[in-house]
């Protein structure tokens, strides 16, 4: 999907932050980012032989582990002493398969990196035993070794602040997310918190983030903010939270240096809890954009994903919103999100989309990534295809090799398409997005996006 402006563009903060945490230890560390740089084997061979790496690390998800082991065998060919190691969502998921699937990993880093990747590498260097660096897998005789696990970084303030200046800035192109494109506003991401309180069936954040969410102080998120204005300029933040508005005194603080800085800023949320006055001030620091996960428009699917909402809580964050002058409210739903959910289910959905009338919809297929509690349901009910890839583990592009209980894959694609298109293609709504356009680059940028996401639909349809 990569060139396509519908899919995000994103800073990876993960490797920009393992990567500081390296060199304020005294190493080297490069970035090389192939969601933005197109991939030339002989190109990338010439770079491993010029930096000369003791070590390679691969963050991979789970559709681009196999595209990340392609890059260990690759490291491995031009030299079988640099070591790999993979971190990222698809190894701490499944540890111990991941390992024995891919053979040219050497090591895996299970949840956070910053700490584990400086233990690691001083073991590396010093050639002291990998069973000492907490948070590991890797190989030791023929065999799959665990060392001891590894907590959750709790003070996430003494961590530094992942360095943009070791990314090639100008290659990040199109939206950091929906409705927000580097085509006409200059965005960095920024993380505040790490986690989430709540634990639905489809998500895996505490696989890699840990139970529960641990918040970084105001202070240390205004001191970043600073840092990505004065040192690069940057006039809108993508909040890539799971969940931004959890404690309102520390949200409004921050709200308070976003207004001061005069920046334009979007994020994640939870319908509840939110509240007018939180919404107010949201709006009136700069938030121009908020993204709900709404799921599900059933009260008993609600139930069943323990997404712990009403649908009560849905409507008024929502009509909050749009009374607080936010101009792009964003609703996620998930077609299949528990493989119970039925025709019924799915029109009591559209139904709610239609109640609460967002500015935009995210309606994506279930993906059943390896970690999350629908994965594991989906695989004792044999909804997954026996010829499973993990390739095939996309939002978009690719027709589902899963189904449900009530819908095959060709169905869920089509109760997809006619979600978007009954959404999308309404008269009314574009005439009211095109009245929420404020320059010529914004206007061409939604007009871009709607075309190819439309091809990329038809497309995935017959793939």
């Amino acid at each position: 999907m990569k060139g396509t402006s519908f899919i995000a563009s994103q800073f990876p903060l993960n490797l920009a932050s393992i990567a500081v945490s390296l060199i304020k230890k005294g190493y080297n560390a490069k970035i090389i980012d192939f969601d933005v740089e197109n991939f030339d084997e002989p190109a990338f061979i010439g770079r491993l032989e010029e930096y000369g790496p003791a070590a390679v690390g691969i963050s991979c998800y789970t559709p681009t582990v196999i595209n990340g082991h392609d890059i260990a065998r690759i490291v491995k060919s031009v030299c079988q002493d640099i070591v790999t190691i993979i971190g990222g969502p698809h190894l701490s998921a499944l540890p111990k398969e991941t390992m024995a699937e891919f053979y040219d990993f050497d090591i895996g880093v299970i949840g956070e990196g910053e700490e584990t990747a400086v233990e690691l590498m001083d073991a590396i260097y010093n050639g002291t035993p990998l069973r000492n660096v907490k948070g590991l897998v890797y190989r030791e005789n023929g065999s799959i070794i665990f060392s001891e696990p590894r907590g959750t970084i709790s003070d996430l303030d003494s961590l530094p602040f992942p360095d943009r200046g070791l990314l090639d800035l100008k290659l990040y192109k199109g939206q950091s997310h929906r409705g927000f494109s580097r085509s006409f506003l200059k965005i960095t991401e920024i993380m505040t918190s790490r986690g989430c309180p709540n634990r639905c069936i489809f998500c895996a954040s505490d696989v890699t983030m840990g139970k529960g969410v641990r918040f970084r102080s105001a202070a240390s998120v205004k001191e970043e903010i600073k840092d990505c204005i004065e040192k690069f300029g940057f006039n809108h933040f993508t909040i890539s939270d799971d969940t931004f508005t959890l404690k309102p005194d520390r949200l409004f603080e921050i709200c308070d240096e976003l207004k001061a800085r005069n920046v334009t800023w979007n994020c994640n949320a939870r319908v509840w809890p939110i509240s007018e006055k939180i919404l107010d001030k949201m709006a009136s620091s700069g938030c121009t954009g908020i993204t709900f996960g709404v799921e599900s428009g059933s009260p008993e699917i609600l139930k069943l994903i323990k997404k712990n909402i009403s649908i009560e809580q849905v409507i008024n964050a929502f009509k909050w919103s749009r009374q607080a002058g936010i101009k792009l409210v964003e609703a996620d739903v998930i077609i299949g999100s528990h493989p119970k959910e039925t025709m019924e289910d799915i029109n009591m959905t559209l139904n709610l989309l239609k109640a609460i009338s967002p500015d935009i919809i995210m309606a994506s297929v279930i993906v059943p990534y390896p970690g999350t509690e629908v994965y594991k349901i989906m695989k004792e009910q044999n909804l997954l295809a026996e010829d499973l890839s993990w390739d095939a583990f996309t939002l978009f592009g690719r027709k589902p090799l899963w189904r449900t209980e009530h819908f095959g894959p060709d169905e869920l694609l089509r109760i997809q398409k006619r979600f978007l298109t009954s959404f999308y293609f309404n008269p009314i709504y574009m005439g009211r997005m095109l009245s929420k356009m404020r320059s010529p680059a914004e206007l061409a940028y939604w007009l871009r996006g709607g075309f190819e996401f439309i091809f990329s639909g038809l497309k995935s349809k017959k793939t």
